[in-house]
């Protein structure tokens, strides 16, 4: 391809991008998104979509098995995600087994809005039956996290540079829910 993507691409992972987050909200449709995004771009919609795959990250070293461990204790681990259509089936292709691991993943596209919107995190607790101090929130932007502390969750910020899971792991076990080493 050998395009840049604009400043709003490469920061945060898109997080910043009005007409990503336009398509994540459903305000737009799939079709609408790529022909923008090809528009902006300069690139075909077919570069685009390619462009467009380009921001899903793998899954973190032991996600997969952290969520495992948890769900054998009995405790639902739902997923609270910023996405759209076209992620949401990569996340279910096999290429995140952390994805079929989850009780629930709950996408932006789906409820018609985005983290940090209250009501994303409302439509969580609806879905999940729990409220306020009742759920452990883990994200990487501090825009959702707060979001997520201003709902009354228990909210902390991960750092997707550092080790998640290790942070996870240690962060629960503080909190009194022991997990052990993978």
């Amino acid at each position: 391809m050998g395009k840049s993507l604009p400043a709003g691409f490469a920061s945060d992972r898109l997080a910043d991008h009005q007409l990503l987050s336009d398509y994540q909200a459903s305000v737009i449709t799939e079709e609408e998104f790529i022909s923008r995004l090809a528009e902006e771009l300069h690139l075909s919609e077919l570069e685009a979509k390619q462009a467009h795959g380009l921001i899903l990250m793998e899954d973190y070293p032991g996600a997969k098995e952290l969520v495992d461990e948890i769900r054998s204790k009995g405790i639902d681990v739902y997923c609270l995600s910023n996405t759209n259509a076209l992620h949401h089936s990569e996340f279910f292709s096999g290429r995140f087994p952390v994805c079929e691991s989850f009780t629930h993943l709950l996408s932006s596209h789906i409820v018609g809005f985005n983290k940090p919107d209250p009501r994303i995190y409302r439509a969580m607790e609806e879905l999940s039956g729990a409220s306020g101090n009742e759920i452990i929130f883990f994200d990487d932007l501090p825009a959702n996290v707060e979001g997520a502390r201003n709902v009354g969750w228990f909210a902390e910020r991960v750092d997707p540079d550092g080790d998640p899971v290790a942070f996870i792991r240690e962060e629960l076990s503080r909190l009194g829910l022991k997990v052990g080493q993978p």
